[in-house]
């Protein structure tokens, strides 16, 4: 399911435009100014960590919180709560496409939904701080959130029911589609390719 179509040449051009226009603002202000709150939250143009697809793990005498393995993508757009200046002096998970954009090197991912009987506990990595890690990922302490409907990444798709019910049975860094879909809209019109939204099949 694609959430984001195609484009005229005419909106690429303007998505082209805007984006430029982003990364000067951000230049300009050596790369620490918010560069976009219209849609509510902070867009930053730098460096970032990124947990929408990441296995979490419990934390020993922290029942509240998880042990997230995120991925540090090249520096990019990224949206979050905090502000650019924090994201700058500290390491922070924040909410990008990177997982929609298929490179040379790795596929596009697809949203899993893990929802109804299958819904679980689940992790809110949005603005956790990170510590990166010797193999150049990151590792993230996330809130635990109890079970309920959610929505991750994954680059597998299950392909059975069994499948799904143990994907959705581990604990993820994921989000609830309202907050999927605000990070998506919010990015989506600076890119002139616009990466799609796809949802694994059900």
């Amino acid at each position: 399911m694609a959430v984001a179509g195609g484009v005229s040449g005419a909106g690429r051009g303007l998505r082209c435009l805007r984006l430029g226009l982003l990364a000067a603002v951000v230049a300009t202000a050596g790369g620490t100014a918010a560069a976009d709150e219209s849609g509510g939250q902070t867009i930053c143009l730098g460096r970032y960590a990124l947990c929408s697809s990441a296995e979490c793990h419990p934390i020993e005498n922290e029942p509240e919180s998880v042990r997230c393995d995120c991925e540090v993508p090249p520096e990019g757009l990224n949206v979050g709560n905090s502000s650019c200046q924090s994201r700058a002096a500290s390491l922070t998970s924040t909410f990008s496409l990177w997982d929609l954009t298929a490179t040379e090197t790795k596929a596009a991912k697809r949203s899993l939904a893990c929802t109804g009987e299958l819904g679980g506990p689940w992790a809110f990595c949005l603005d956790a701080r990170c510590t990166e890690t010797d193999a150049g990922g990151a590792e993230c302490t996330c809130d635990l959130k109890p079970a309920s409907d959610y929505y991750t990444f994954t680059d597998r798709c299950p392909e059975t029911e069994a499948e799904r019910r143990e994907s959705c049975g581990k604990i993820w860094s994921a989000a609830l589609q309202t907050e999927l879909l605000s990070g998506y809209t919010q990015l989506w019109s600076f890119y002139a390719d616009i990466p799609e939204l796809e949802y694994c099949p059900r």
